[in-house]
């Protein structure tokens, strides 16, 4: 692979000595196969080196999303005013709605999803893959992992099945990643254990795992009860591997504590738990160990750039009203641009405790992402990170790079295998099928037989007469 250099532009760097971004202007990245060899205004480039030009670009390391499940991605706009519970018993892992699914169908829905991401500059996953329902849609999602071009910790979802059970995943998933040296290359198997079972996740330490992911909901959620302290409480801190805890919206100060304690991470996902309505009041008291996830895009888009907006500006609303419904006024802002910004790219790094990903530095993983500044709703910024973060669209991206290849240029999807205009027609057929086949059961009176559900107070825009 020749070198690459990104000239000329302004570069999004990470300071080990400030612990934040350092804005480089007029500076050129060098890069020597995955890795960022070099950062500076005057790089010795080799002279066969590519040289793209950035000028009045900015350049940012690739986002990364810490929770998806993207094997639902062809229900896009299915039921775009569903909640969590309806979500659950309708279009789950857990759901009838499985039935409409080939295993083709899960690479199908999991490639768009990546693409979708790519095209966003979301360069990193943690997948939360819970298409476990039998062993051959558990490898197509695992395929589509290795086929999509991003940098994937796929976390495969291991819970007894009516036909397969939690100890045939994990055999499996060993298998998968022995036998797949172009996965590991840039991808790792790990595991998403529906509880958290340490007789299983123990017996298990020779797959060498990277992450564990698992939700945790709290509140009236009479599942997803996987908090950090009880992850404490059986020991799991002894495997040394990071543990990533979905959503967390209610998360208590005794899990707040224990997030820290061992170094574990919650992944936000803003605009889900407003969607769904899994409840979102404590997490920003622990975003010093958090970072951003999407959940199910196909009811909304699959790129964290969103995200950290989203959240941003509800973090400010609720510091806000505090203060106001004390009668004062707001004397300063309460949370930084920065601080969302990192939480889209160094904090996933962290999450998965790798410091060369989610940053612009050398000897990080060339995971970057070139926003063109001159764009309509860009041109005139002074601070890049505010323009990217308040400024900036999926449009604005140029160039996308996992691990020093492109994955998007010009403004172009570039896949691995094929045309995207051909697989784009392929993937529309699959989701009108797919959707076609889902039969929505009415609700019943208990969520999960145990559940009260309450009233909601509706709102609309319609004229009252």
């Amino acid at each position: 692979m020749a070198a690459k250099v990104f000239h000329d532009g302004t570069v999004l760097s990470w300071n080990e000595d400030w612990q934040s971004i350092e804005v480089l202007h007029h500076t050129s990245i060098l890069i020597n196969g995955d890795t960022i060899s070099a950062i500076g205004k005057d790089i010795e480039a080799p002279a066969d080196a590519e040289v793209i030009d950035s000028t009045g670009k900015i350049l940012t390391p690739g986002f990364i999303n810490t929770h998806s499940h993207l094997w639902q991605t062809a229900y896009r706009t299915l039921a775009p005013n569903t909640t969590l519970a309806s979500y659950l018993i309708s279009y789950s892992q857990s759901s009838q709605a499985i039935k409409a699914f080939s295993a083709e169908d899960i690479y199908i829905s999991c490639l768009e999803g990546y693409y979708e991401g790519l095209n966003a500059g979301v360069t990193t996953y943690v997948e939360h893959a819970s298409n476990n329902w039998d062993l051959d849609v558990v490898k197509r999602g695992f395929d589509a992992a290795v086929d999509g071009g991003a940098r994937v910790w796929w976390c495969c979802a291991a819970e007894d099945r009516e036909d397969v059970t939690a100890e045939d995943v994990f055999e499996y998933i060993d298998t998968l990643g022995k036998r797949n040296p172009a996965y590991e290359r840039q991808n790792q198997v790990d595991l998403a254990p529906s509880s958290m079972n340490e007789v299983l996740l123990t017996s298990r330490r020779e797959l060498g795992l990277e992450a564990i992911t698992t939700h945790d909901l709290g509140g009236p959620w009479p599942i997803g009860h996987n908090t950090p302290s009880i992850a404490a409480n059986k020991g799991l801190q002894d495997l040394d591997v990071p543990i990533i805890f979905s959503h967390g919206g209610l998360i208590t100060e005794e899990n707040r504590a224990a997030l820290r304690k061992h170094d574990w991470n919650l992944s936000i996902t803003p605009e889900s738990e407003m969607h769904y309505g899994h409840g979102q009041q404590t997490s920003r008291l622990v975003q010093d160990h958090a970072s951003l996830g999407v959940d199910t895009n196909w009811t909304f888009s699959g790129d964290i750039l969103t995200q950290a907006r989203l959240w941003l500006q509800s973090v400010r609303n609720v510091s806000y009203n505090k203060t106001l419904d004390s009668g004062r006024i707001p004397r300063e802002n309460p949370m930084a641009v920065e601080d969302a910004f990192l939480l889209a790219t160094r904090q996933g790094g962290r999450a998965v405790r790798r410091d060369d990903v989610g940053v612009l530095k050398v000897g990080a993983k060339a995971d970057i992402v070139c926003f063109n500044g001159n764009s309509p709703n860009m041109v005139g910024w002074t601070d890049p990170i505010a323009a990217v973060v308040l400024h900036a669209n999926v449009g604005d991206i140029e160039h996308v790079m996992v691990g020093g290849e492109f994955r998007k240029r010009n403004g172009k999807l570039i896949l691995k295998e094929g045309e995207w205009e051909d697989f784009s027609k392929k993937f529309a057929e699959a989701a009108r099928r797919i959707q076609a086949k889902v039969n929505v059961p009415p609700q019943p009176e208990k969520f999960m037989g145990v559940a009260e559900f309450g009233e909601v107070e509706s709102m609309t825009t319609r004229r009252q007469t």
